[in-house]
């Protein structure tokens, strides 16, 4: 079964992050719920014959050649299925990072699906995301490597529905250890700051990080 038009299913995942946004704030009577849950059964049942049977990945639906590698420098592109930059997965809140030097940085705006205290982003969904904005902090400046702790320090509640700034960036590396440090803002309030050791496998040092490497001076020269 060949993989999905890459298009078709962001528009498509898209749609579905607005009907869950929808649900999470409905007042709506009890007869368009029951429309909506016969609905959406439906389309559950259509969609079923067409699911990928694993293993899963944030990189790609099928493993094998050529799907790591569209563009490490872009976390959306090179992580399309991740549970927070993946256009291509609906539970994501979709926070697009952006490199800016050796860094990362993202603007969002956080909905109601992802509330915890009253009006604020639920703590475990701000430690989600410090997970992966550090963890894409390592990939791009090509170091790569799984989590190993993650420290977040909560300094205020992280308001719904207002801008929220993010920053990462590879704080040092020592041996297969990597330490990556993150912020969160709102305007000029801090709301929370993490820290996190990354350990690469033991086979993922000099030769496959020298081609990681030489790919994206590659990308690189290819864009300029």
């Amino acid at each position: 079964m060949a993989d999905p038009d890459p298009q078709a299913l962001e528009s498509a995942v898209a749609a579905l992050r607005r009907v869950i946004a929808n649900l999470r704030k409905t007042q709506a009577p009890s007869d368009l719920l029951q429309q909506a849950e016969q609905q959406l059964d439906a389309l559950s049942e259509q969609l079923a014959p067409y699911d990928h049977p694993g293993p899963y990945m944030q990189g790609t639906l099928e493993m094998g050649e050529g799907s790591m590698m569209l563009d490490a420098q872009n976390p959306s592109e090179f992580f399309p299925y991740s549970p927070i930059v993946g256009p291509l997965n609906p539970i994501a809140p979709h926070v697009e990072f952006v490199k800016q030097g050796n860094e990362l940085v993202a603007e969002h705006v956080f909905d109601a699906p992802w509330c915890g205290p009253p009006a604020s982003v639920h703590g475990g969904v701000i430690a989600l995301v410090f997970d992966e904005l550090l963890g894409c902090a390592v990939v791009v400046n090509a170091l790569g490597g799984f989590t190993g702790t993650l420290t977040v320090r909560y300094v205020a509640l992280t308001p719904i529905g207002q801008p929220i700034r993010m920053r990462s960036w590879v704080d040092r590396q020592e041996g297969r250890k990597i330490w990556a440090k993150g912020t969160m803002h709102c305007g000029d309030t801090l709301l929370s700051q993490a820290e996190g050791v990354f350990i690469q496998p033991a086979g993922m040092q000099a030769e496959s990080l020298r081609e990681v490497r030489e790919k994206l001076a590659q990308q690189q020269r290819e864009r300029s």
